[in-house]
């Protein structure tokens, strides 16, 4: 097939892990940022968390509570983030993970628990949030074709960081969170795995139902601030029980014997302080180098593509998903970034966890549709084809374009891999379409799955 045609050839011619008491069916959801996104993330929050909430300067308590997070992060379903672990003078009964590792204690935690296995419990179940990256896999959920421009932001024009980035789509610490606040199915997963780290590292992870019980009798379902942060998904403290049943029997032996005293220092904090927050800075990444065609190549997380020399490449290498396009396709307003022109390239997984090659596409489609406002709701015809002997789907959407304000053209091309899809959307105002074709077409040649 011509080299020139083949993308306008596909046209014309086609016209949450579900709940388990087994563990190991617990995965990582569909999730469009890297570990080492999620990891800059946590860290820029971090920052502005401390300057908001009054965090205990290095002491008994920050150490005691980070002994005992080392121990749960040392399990090897804590998926080796670079976990932090630290007390906020605060009473109400809460605890909160942010993405890649940093994790913070409400003193509440201490001065209501029982005993030490009811605060690793609370520590584990913050550590499974991060390990099993729920706060980016809502985030992508909710913005599917918004995050591959969002990161344009992050690593092209744009200042602010990946926080800054992600208050373009509304994301933030603020109320209802999708960082911050996590879906039913997700405190279940978190619940469960939770439990068995706990028993992994030598605590009772009974404790963990019994501090549930504990907070359900003191303040009902919904009246604790864990229970607003962290849903209840529904009989949590039997779910818990009957998990723990799985377990290996073993002698539960790793308290240390501080508990009591860390829990009196807990009384004796003084009133929490207030603060207030500002912002960070962001960073531009190195292109890779010319090939000795003019062209450059983008090694993803899964796949391998060259593009023109003069477009550039934003996102993360390695990383699965993939901004290409040249710079008057990119659109900068404040902190808004729009991608005109150009091609992104990503990967979707349902998260029911069951894989259907059509009905797949068919989610993505709809998920597209959702979050673009100009776009037609109607259900568009998703063809089938094949590039180099591989099926594919291409489905053909339009849209309004944030470069002249008249269509845009927007060819969704999926192909199964892995168990899941991997996606090229070609983006590129209807009156272009033409002289596109052929950095399109080269473009779909030379794209590799890995």
């Amino acid at each position: 097939m011509p080299t020139r045609s083949l993308l306008s050839v596909l046209l014309c011619s086609t016209l949450l892990v579900a709940q388990s008491s087994k563990l190991k069916d617990i995965k990582p959801g569909w999730n469009l940022f890297s570990k080492d996104q999620d990891v800059q993330m946590g860290k820029e929050y971090s920052q502005q968390i401390e300057q908001q909430l009054d965090v205990l300067p290095n002491g008994p308590l920050n150490d005691y509570v980070a002994r005992l997070g080392k121990v749960i992060a040392a399990q090897p379903q804590a998926g080796g983030f670079p976990y932090t672990f630290k007390v906020v003078n605060e009473p109400s009964i809460n605890a909160f993970a942010l993405p890649g590792g940093p994790i913070y204690v409400h003193s509440g935690i201490l001065l209501n628990a029982e005993n030490e296995s009811q605060v690793v419990g609370v520590i584990a179940h913050e550590v499974s949030h991060i390990a099993l990256r729920h706060s980016t896999n809502q985030v992508t959920k909710s913005n599917a074709l918004q995050i591959p421009a969002m990161i344009a932001g992050v690593y092209g024009q744009m200042k602010g960081g990946m926080i800054g980035t992600l208050a373009q789509l509304g994301v933030g610490l603020g109320a209802n969170s999708l960082i911050m606040k996590f879906s039913r199915t997700a405190e279940s997963q978190s619940d469960l795995l939770g439990a068995r780290m706990m028993s992994q590292a030598g605590y009772n992870p009974i404790e963990m139902a019994r501090f549930f019980e504990i907070l359900e009798q003191k303040y009902g379902k919904g009246g604790s601030q864990f229970f607003s942060d962290h849903p209840n998904p529904g009989n949590r403290v039997k779910a818990v029980s009957e998990e723990i049943t799985l377990l290996p029997r073993k002698d539960y032996t790793a308290d240390t014997g501080q508990f009591e005293r860390m829990k009196m220092l807990a009384k004796q904090l003084p009133a929490p302080k207030k603060k207030t927050a500002t912002a960070g800075g962001g960073q531009v990444p190195n292109q890779p180098a010319q090939n000795s065609d003019g062209t450059r190549t983008w090694t993803g997380d899964r796949f391998r593509v060259n593009y023109p020399g003069d477009w550039v490449g934003l996102g993360e290498p390695n990383s699965p998903s993939v901004t290409l396009a040249p710079r008057e396709g990119i659109k900068q307003e404040g902190n808004s970034t729009q991608i005109g022109l150009g091609v992104i390239i990503s990967q979707y997984q349902d998260d029911d966890g069951k894989f259907d090659f059509k009905q797949d596409t068919q989610k993505l489609i709809a998920q597209i549709q959702q979050q673009n406002a100009s776009m037609s709701r109607n259900a568009p015809q998703i063809n089938q084809n094949s590039i180099n002997g591989r099926k594919v789907y291409v489905t053909r959407l339009m849209s309004k374009s944030p470069l002249d304000g008249g269509n845009e053209i927007d060819t969704v091309v999926t192909m199964e891999h892995r168990g899941g899809l991997v996606y090229l959307v070609f983006i590129a105002p209807e009156r272009d379409m033409n002289n596109l074709q052929k950095n399109f077409d080269n473009i779909v040649n030379s794209f590799t799955l890995l």
